[in-house]
């Protein structure tokens, strides 16, 4: 009688591993031989090794798996150094007393070894004191890996937080006071997983450094430009007040002269109205006429009859 056990457990490996397929047996159930083959699913499958007897007996051991091979027990096949091309289905036929056969399978993948990413920072200009920043994880191989981004939080926060469409790039947006995490960037095949963390203290206070500088050299413009423009007004007003002011004019420091002309004495019939006589208070309180030199001179001139 034949039991077959449809199930085909996964495993995944590395390249140059190892990978140890075993059968699980329930208890009381004793073990005569086991057969081990090998299929890559394009043909027919092969015999790779058989344990009989407490041996174990390698069917082709100048094949494919050479001495990789090892059998510490009679459910268990060891394969080392792993190959890419020891990858397929694996079956085991284990003939237990006192007549049955259980079959088991297993498909074995193998993967390459993930190498540690890098995580690269640019930093964006921010406002308001916010720290703005893409964070990328680089993984330097060809290989298809998984990218994924993780914090204490699992990224909870969606408003702050936007992953691109290849999952390599990590878009943050985050207020003052939610600096304290780190962010951890994970590459993963189904066979190994590398890990590389950021703690955001070490990039985003660079990024306030530079803005406060930013901001008091704002600061310190805008100061610079209002004394500019105070000087500018007052002394324009002082020059305004300056201009309406009635300038004075100078005494002149030579005496100034006046030119009295001659007046031609009558003619005919012409008579000379005198005033009448005055009163002694009268010349007193009359203010005696002011005449240059050359008007005296003028007057002590006899007058010449015509």
């Amino acid at each position: 009688m034949t039991t077959a056990l449809p199930t085909a457990h996964q495993m995944n490996r590395v390249l140059g591993g190892s990978a140890w397929l075993s059968v699980s047996l329930s208890p009381g159930e004793l073990v005569r031989a086991t057969e081990w083959s090998f299929s890559t699913g394009a043909g027919s499958a092969i015999m790779v090794a058989e344990f009989s007897t407490g041996q174990l007996k390698q069917l082709d051991p100048g094949g494919q798996f050479g001495q990789r091979l090892e059998v510490p027990n009679a459910t268990t096949l060891g394969i080392r150094e792993l190959k890419k091309s020891d990858g397929g289905m694996y079956s085991a036929r284990v003939k237990l007393h006192p007549a049955t056969v259980r079959d088991c399978h297993f498909h074995l993948a193998i993967y390459e070894l993930v190498p540690a990413p890098e995580i690269l920072s640019q930093v964006h200009p921010s406002t308001l004191g916010w720290c703005n920043l893409t964070l990328r994880c680089q993984v330097p191989t060809t290989a298809a890996m998984n990218i994924t981004w993780g914090t204490r939080d699992h990224l909870q926060d969606l408003a702050w937080h936007h992953i691109s469409a290849d999952g390599q790039s990590l878009h943050l947006a985050l207020p003052p006071g939610t600096w304290n995490d780190t962010y951890t960037c994970s590459a993963s095949n189904p066979a190994d997983r590398k890990s590389t963390s950021v703690a955001l203290q070490s990039l985003c206070p660079s990024n306030t450094t530079h803005a406060t500088m930013w901001c008091f050299l704002s600061i310190g413009l805008i100061v610079a430009v209002g004394m500019c423009f105070g000087a500018w007004f007052w002394r324009r007003r002082r020059k305004r007040k300056a201009a309406g002011r009635a300038p004075m004019q100078d005494c002149p420091s030579e005496p100034q002269y006046t030119e009295i002309k001659r007046r031609r004495p009558p003619e005919g019939d012409e008579q000379v109205l005198s005033s009448p006589p005055e009163s002694p208070a009268q010349s007193l309180l009359k203010p005696t006429p002011v005449t240059s030199i050359y008007a005296q001179i003028q007057l002590s001139t006899p007058r010449l009859l015509t």
